[in-house]
């Protein structure tokens, strides 16, 4: 577990070091490039239909290369069971979010994690989310599109 933590360590810094060259080179060589709470810019993807919303912090995730988005999940939303092919590295920042491994949703499989907590989705399991009470936001961090395959309709 330890080596894992420490990889999907080495992941995240080698995200943000190219993502932020990148970005930031794009915007201004020197200019300091910041997003208040009130800043972010909340949508809602096509593919969301329950009230979920996403917004893109940096990078494009539906284009690939190095991104990071946030998710707002209403309370009472989830996602049934579905993977991904690349890692997922979710970073929890507001409430309790559920997540379970398995093919089929099944609410006696959840596991809380609370803001601060940090979780590695390794590529091509199988696992559903849910927010049970009150609003969750998460944070997603990768490389290259982001897709999901989804397991249960």
């Amino acid at each position: 577990m330890k080596s894992i933590l420490s990889a999907a360590a080495t992941v995240v810094t080698i995200v943000a070091t190219v993502a932020c060259a990148t970005s930031l080179a794009e915007r201004s060589k020197r200019e300091i490039v910041g997003l208040t709470a009130d800043e972010v810019r909340w949508f809602t993807p096509p593919y969301y239909k329950d009230g979920r919303q996403r917004a893109q912090l940096f990078g494009d995730s539906s284009h690939g290369g190095a991104w990071i988005d946030r998710v707002k999940i209403p309370a009472g939303a989830r996602a049934l069971a579905h993977t991904h092919p690349q890692d997922e590295l979710v970073t929890v920042i507001e409430g309790t979010w559920y997540l379970g491994k398995g093919t089929k949703f099944d609410s006696a499989k959840l596991t809380g994690y609370t803001a601060g907590s940090f979780i590695i989705i390794p590529a091509g399991i199988p696992h559903f989310v849910a927010a049970k009470e009150g609003t969750v936001v998460v944070q997603l961090s990768g490389m290259g599109r982001f897709q999901t395959s989804p397991l249960e309709q």
